[in-house]
């Protein structure tokens, strides 16, 4: 039929170019096809070609006579030859080596994760715990404690203080971080950022060292010496808390814009 016709011939010209490309196997089992369905003159000859440079390859048969089996004997080519499967034996083992690196990886990400739980029954991470060692260190070892707290330089200006105490106030806040000390840590951010951010605290702190200058009493090494932990701030007496929420525009005093 005409219809059969047309996929002969276009069987033919896959074969043909499957050929012309090294592909024997693949030109072998087209021309087949295409014999199959229509018998299209020189579709024969070339079957006949493909057939021998597959046997030469080393991946064709032929009959008891020598010669190369005919459309009517076709070799089994229901199984690819040995490049085709050590290619797809290659896949294979490629994917599953992919696939034992993406489990190794997941499980090392997992590991540093890992939660533990605080004493409010809430869990946290090592790196919740690691923030909260590295500003009670930091606040160790007497003066310039505040801009190490920070993690920032002496010379650093308003928009520097205010960009470290956002980030660190973010990680330590009592509602995010259930670490064991996390709320000393949070106070010490406090009242850094407190100090540091009042031009003439500062100027206190960076001569005489003092925690807090408002808490000064004709002596130095002040520190959080208010009710309960507090501090001042703009000549008040805050918690660390008044300092986030004012912060982050909440709490009194309304906002401040953050930096």
């Amino acid at each position: 039929m005409e219809v059969n016709k047309e996929e002969a011939a276009r069987c033919r010209d896959i074969g043909a170019a499957a050929l012309r490309s090294g592909q024997t196997a693949r030109a072998v089992k087209m021309f087949s096809k295409s014999l199959k369905l229509y018998p299209l003159p020189g579709v024969n000859a070339l079957l006949q070609q493909a057939e021998k440079k597959l046997q030469s390859d080393g991946g064709g048969s032929t009959t008891n006579n020598g010669s190369s089996s005919n459309e009517n004997n076709r070799p089994n080519y229901s199984s690819a030859p040995s490049s085709s499967s050590s290619t797809a034996n290659g896949f294979a083992s490629s994917r599953s080596s992919s696939m034992n690196n993406a489990t190794s990886a997941t499980a090392s990400t997992t590991s540093s994760t890992t939660s533990a739980t605080g004493a409010d029954g809430r869990a946290y991470t090592p790196a919740q715990q690691q923030i909260v060692s590295h500003v009670l260190k930091a606040k160790e070892g007497g003066r310039g404690a505040h801009y190490r707290v920070l993690g920032i330089e002496r010379t650093a200006d308003e928009a520097g203080i205010k960009k470290a105490y956002r980030k660190l106030a973010l990680k330590l806040h009592p509602d995010k971080n259930s670490a064991p000390h996390a709320d000393e840590a949070f106070k010490a951010v406090g009242l850094a950022y407190a100090t540091l951010s009042d031009t003439q605290k500062r100027t206190i702190y960076d001569r005489y060292g003092e925690e807090d200058p408002d808490n000064r009493g004709g002596g130095m090494g002040g520190g959080m010496r208010g009710r309960g932990g507090n501090m001042h701030f703009n000549g008040q007496e805050v918690n660390p808390e008044d300092i986030f929420n004012m912060f982050f525009g909440g709490g009194m005093g309304g906002g401040m814009g953050g930096g």
